[in-house]
């Protein structure tokens, strides 16, 4: 299990009047020309505040999207630089030099008349995907200091992440360091009843961390397509339902081995490809021509009268085809069940970007003991492999 030899409250003591780079996560929801939520920039608010506080100067990197080495307009972290000032409550200097050739005079004479500087999108360098050491060593340049508060993306090696912390003194931010504390009591069962709720459609992707709750919890239950390719791999018809082909030998094994664990729809919402019709049909009666989208109402309770009862859990991605209506329904029953658990030693995590959204429409978000900010770092973390930015951290 991965433990930080640093901790944010070790920066304390020599942070006074340093420039301070700070790594976050501004890869907002960005649809129909605005972002859908917030959590990413709402959770660095104490770290920021704390550096401000000390009199700190701020230099903010971070990725936007999938710009693979390009620089491209609609990546620009310009376009969201006026609603992260607004979570922040400061004045924000948007700052679009080349990184591999701006001159540390140049910050120093921004920092005349601003607080906290944020450069252009780090992925319009293709050397932040290599991991560049060189282009390491001249972000680094601009700085005293440097804090990891970043955890969504410290399972990849790129140089913003594993390498300013080679030529900085490097430690860990509060939320990091918050994701770790929380995520680690996910890890540590104690023998207690205990469910872990995976939906999406790849089961390929997570594959590892399925694997480990089935080892490692009382119950896993699966939803969306992941679902489908459990019940194609027991020989029930599925139609024309999204399902992964390559996995269904793996979701066979993972049936034999854990039969008793895993929890699967009884009942399910489905649309007729030529009907167009939407109805419930028990999971033995679907037909050729049919597509599952949701879970159905028996399974719904299924799945709510587990949660509620539990003592630990761990939710990841929606239970249905969430964006389209009325199959967000489904998810949206089940996950009612959170705030209605009233074990006094109930501990609850969610992680993965459409899983916020998820909770945040119904309303649950605050109800969860944690929100993991992390998407891959998330299922890398609890796999209990090492993670690069935090193993950068301790060296």
């Amino acid at each position: 299990m991965i433990t930080l030899k640093k901790k944010f409250s070790d920066i304390t003591n020599f942070v006074f009047n340093k420039k301070v780079i700070v790594r976050v996560d501004f890869n907002l929801p960005y649809y129909n020309g605005k972002v859908s939520d917030f959590t990413r920039v709402e959770k660095i608010l104490p770290t920021i505040n704390f550096l401000l506080k000390n009199n700190a100067k701020v230099i903010l990197i971070s990725h936007f999207g999938r710009p693979k080495g390009e620089k491209k307009n609609e990546f620009s972290l310009s376009t969201i630089k006026n609603d992260i000032e607004n979570i922040l409550k400061k004045k924000i200097y948007f700052c679009d030099d080349n990184l591999k050739t701006i001159r540390r005079d140049k910050i120093d004479n921004i920092f005349e008349n601003n607080e906290i500087i944020l450069m252009e999108n780090i992925r319009f360098y293709l050397e932040e995907i290599k991991g560049d050491e060189n282009f390491s060593k001249k972000i680094a340049s601009l700085g005293d200091i440097y804090i990891n508060e970043c955890f969504s993306v410290s399972h990849r090696s790129h140089s913003s992440i594993v390498g300013i912390s080679k030529y900085l003194p490097s430690f860990p931010g509060m939320l990091l360091e918050n994701e770790i504390f929380n995520l680690k009591n996910l890890i540590t069962t104690h023998n207690s009843s205990t469910i872990a709720v995976f939906g999406g459609s790849k089961i390929s992707t997570k594959l590892k961390i399925v694997e480990f709750y089935l080892n490692k919890f009382s119950k896993i239950i699966f939803g969306g397509a992941m679902a489908n390719t459990f019940l194609k791999a027991m020989e029930i018809e599925i139609g024309c339902s999204l399902y992964e082909k390559s996995m269904t030998k793996i979701a066979k094994e993972f049936l034999e081995k854990f039969s008793n664990k895993i929890l699967l729809p009884d009942d399910v919402i489905i649309e007729n490809k030529k009907t167009k019709k939407i109805e419930v049909k028990p999971i033995d009666t679907i037909n050729k021509e049919d597509s599952i989208f949701d879970i159905g109402p028996k399974t719904r309770l299924k799945f709510y009268n587990e949660i509620v009862k539990t003592d630990k859990l761990l939710w990841n991605g929606p239970l249905g085809y969430y964006e389209k209506k009325p199959f967000d329904e489904g998810t949206a029953f089940v996950v009612k069940a959170v705030k209605n658990n009233k074990n006094k030693n109930f501990f609850s995590v969610a992680g993965g970007g459409d899983t916020i959204s998820l909770l945040k429409q119904n309303n649950v978000f605050q109800y969860f003991s944690f929100i993991s900010t992390g998407g891959g770092a998330f299922l890398e973390f609890i796999k209990g492999d090492g993670l690069p930015g935090l193993d950068s951290l301790n060296e």
